[in-house]
């Protein structure tokens, strides 16, 4: 048996030049290496660039975020005109004007784990929701993925924040309440387990490594993502030649900030891995998501 899940998204290469990444490797300044993602949007563009995240989302992205997999493939299988709107309408239906901020936090989260990562969503939290009829408390996102044949799962916490510090210490809280509650995390895992391909030996495979009541070894399994998005008007004025400097000399500041948080909650910042990307304003991101995607 080949141990490699299939990502969700398969357009990562044209998602790569939407949701662009600083190659840059960093380390703490005891010299450990932790593992960042700084990601940005391009400069410039026709239409410009928070247009074309918007429509990729649009066109994709929003209902593999929301939909389990086997739900895609059974409404888009039908190869019905228009079935590919459709589905995106009833996602929107899914969401809501008064938690869009938290909605898109989690959809950015969800798409650099899967772009980036190469990790797909072992299960869709909002499928979730919808189907207890209640909300689902625990991590944003739940992301695994085969390494050298080892497997790692990912619990995924997104915050859009202002000020970056203010959410490194919201998300610092709520990744260590997520890891406190794996058992839970385990049970929805257990019951909505869903993505491409999924084979009854490969299912079976996964929930015995991800069974804390099976494996001994789960804490080797267990890892932690977090995306933070916030606002850097000054970063972005930046002219291009310069901006991915300026963006590794603000982010080192940043990253040393929540590792600090993160390793106060007695969490491991080798077996965290942040993502970070500036806007101009995170409310006028949020109001013209919502405005874009018609969210009621």
């Amino acid at each position: 048996m080949e141990n490699r899940l299939q990502p969700q998204l398969s357009n990562s290469d044209e998602l790569k030049t939407v949701l662009k990444k600083v190659d840059v490797n960093y380390q703490l300044q005891d010299k450990r290496s932790v593992e960042t993602l700084l990601i940005y949007l391009p400069h410039d563009g026709k239409p410009d660039p928070l247009t074309q995240f918007f429509a990729a989302i649009r066109n994709g992205i929003m209902i593999n975020f929301v939909f389990r997999c086997s739900e895609i493939e059974k409404q888009l299988g039908r190869s019905k005109e228009g079935a590919a709107e459709r589905l995106f309408e009833k996602a929107i239906r899914k969401l809501s004007r008064h938690t869009a901020k938290g909605e898109l936090g989690e959809l950015i989260l969800f798409t650099l784990l899967d772009v980036y990562l190469e990790a797909p969503k072992l299960i869709s939290k909002i499928s979730a929701n919808s189907a207890q009829k209640m909300p689902v408390f625990g991590a944003d996102g739940v992301h695994g993925q085969f390494y050298d044949g080892k497997f790692k799962l990912f619990l995924g916490e997104s915050k859009l924040y202002k000020d970056f510090k203010a959410g490194a210490s919201a998300a610092a809280k709520s990744i260590k309440s997520a890891a406190d509650k794996y058992q839970a995390e385990f049970d929805l895992i257990e019951s909505y387990l869903d993505f491409p391909n999924l084979e009854p030996e490969l299912e079976e495979h996964l929930l015995d490594i991800l069974n804390p009541l099976v494996n001994a070894d789960i804490e080797n399994v267990l890892n932690n993502t977090c995306f933070i998005g916030f606002a850097k008007p000054d970063l972005l004025q930046c002219i291009p030649e310069g901006f991915e400097q300026k963006y590794i000399d603000i982010a080192g500041e940043y990253i040393e900030d929540f590792y600090s948080k993160l390793e106060k909650q007695g969490l491991d910042a080798k077996k965290t891995v942040l993502m970070i990307l500036p806007f101009n304003c995170v409310d006028d991101l949020v109001n013209q998501f919502v405005d874009y995607m018609d969210i009621k």
